[in-house]
């Protein structure tokens, strides 16, 4: 969902605020509630507790005029507490019919409510059964206390902590949009520094040395794609480079040949040998652009899919009889040690032996011997093709794999070779989930790629 972070951080403050708030509120007001009843309740037990003994000790009707006037003198002009006295005899009564108009004088004792006409709240009463004594019947003594000034407080308390929840919720949510919105500077200063990048540079990168933790690893990873982008940058223009130089001498020869061949009247046989000329050096770019498209899917992450089960002995085997010819005209002699079975694409994996087996065969001592290694090591399988000859430095063995390279100080390279056959190998090795490898010791240079368990049978 697009939408300001601000906002919508500012939007979850105040909710948590809201929640919070409202929690506290219901607690608070149900304390206050709890608190308020508590004092209703101490009043009349303890207004109770000093007319009970008074009413207890009158016995005859003569002197129940005093319990009468006692009763007045403690019943305040706006009558919030009144007073029944409930009997069977009327000379022990007083208060009169009870406002709800309710028949009282068989309730059980304690608290109760009694809702009056004309109040909005209710009285709470409380009552006690005063016992019989002499000439006096059993009593019902009934206090009564008007709820309203308790009710009243605690309307005004719950809606001072309505406003003071909402006014917090607003400047909860004000603030949270302001520190949101300072919170965020970093991420604005970013995205202009971004914004800043000056186009064809690309070696420009992220100031990461002011940023907070959080923004670090955003940057780090802006800055990994920048780096990305510009080792692929770099890899297209030394592709095309390098296609524009190992093309432009086939078409050079094939224009020149050919402006030759127009300059003066040719016979049959020199037209044919011209043509033949030609589709030499057509074919040479026909391999060329074959090869780089080969490359740019592998380089694109295009993975092996022909896989078989198979035996590398006799995979290898069938290579070194196709290159037979090759191999025999340098008198070499290609011995193979070790076998697995793996699932491998059989096409693909002929075609990186064979490029190893002649790159050996190219620069290894004439009547020597070159020897093709299948080994298991832990998770991978490993295939290394090693000839006798002279050694490479190790500045060059790191970069012989890829394209065009060309250390003439290392090997001498023929014209008839267009600096493709390791690359293969590597991307081969890649679409298989392996690696290649380059050692030059002990007169041995080797050269090699691995399977990994994802190619394994």
């Amino acid at each position: 969902m697009r939408g300001s972070i601000a906002k919508r951080l500012a939007l979850m403050f105040a909710m948590a605020v809201l929640l919070i708030t409202a929690v506290s509120a219901v607690l608070l007001r149900c304390s206050l509630q709890q608190s308020l009843e508590t004092q209703m309740h101490n009043e009349l037990v303890l207004r109770h507790s000093v007319l009970d003994p008074l009413l207890s000790k009158y016995e005859s009707p003569a002197v129940w005029v005093g319990v009468h006037q006692k009763l007045d003198s403690l019943t305040p002009t706006d009558e919030r507490v009144r007073y029944w006295v409930l009997s069977d005899d009327s000379n022990y009564s007083y208060g009169g019919a009870m406002p709800d108009g309710q028949d009282r004088s068989r309730q059980p004792d304690g608290f109760s409510i009694m809702e009056v006409p004309e109040q909005h709240c209710p009285m709470v009463l409380l009552t006690k059964t005063i016992p019989a004594m002499g000439s006096r019947p059993e009593l019902r003594f009934i206090v009564a206390l008007d709820s309203t000034p308790f009710m009243a407080t605690l309307s005004t308390f719950t809606e001072t902590l309505v406003l003071t929840s909402a006014l917090g919720v607003v400047l909860v949510a004000l603030l949270g949009y302001w520190i949101a919105r300072f919170g965020l500077g970093p991420v604005q200063r970013l995205s202009r520094q971004a914004n800043s990048l000056p186009p064809g540079d690309s070696k420009q990168r992220l100031d990461t040395s002011a940023l907070p933790h959080e923004l670090l690893e955003l940057a780090v990873s802006f800055n990994g794609a920048l780096a990305r982008q510009e080792t692929a940058w770099c890899q297209l223009e030394g592709f095309n480079a390098n296609v524009a130089h190992e093309l432009r001498t086939p078409l050079t020869n094939l224009i020149g040949q050919t402006q030759v061949a127009l300059a003066h009247e040719r016979d049959l046989n020199e037209l044919q040998d011209l043509l033949q000329s030609n589709l030499e050096e057509l074919e040479r770019m026909g391999n060329i652009v074959n090869d780089m498209l080969f490359l740019a899917g592998a380089e694109s992450g295009q993975r092996a899919t022909e896989l078989s089960d198979v035996s590398l002995y006799e995979e290898a085997s069938k290579t070194v009889e196709y290159l037979e010819p090759v191999l025999l005209d340098k008198q070499l002699t290609v011995v193979i040690e070790g076998d697995m079975r793996v699932r491998i694409d059989r096409r693909l994996f002929h075609r990186s032996l064979a490029n190893l087996l002649q790159n050996a065969a190219r620069y290894a001592a004439p009547d020597s011997t070159i020897t093709v290694s299948l080994v298991s090591n832990g998770l991978q399988a490993e295939v290394s093709v090693s000839n006798a000859g002279e050694p490479i430095d190790s500045v060059h063995l790191e970069h012989l794999f890829e394209r065009f390279y060309r250390a003439d100080a290392a090997r001498a390279r023929s014209d008839a070779h267009h600096g493709l056959g390791l690359s293969i190998v590597r991307a081969v090795a890649s679409m298989h989930g392996g690696r290649v490898f380059a050692r030059s010791e002990a007169g041995l240079n080797t050269f090699g790629f691995s399977l990994t368990s994802e190619s394994l049978g």
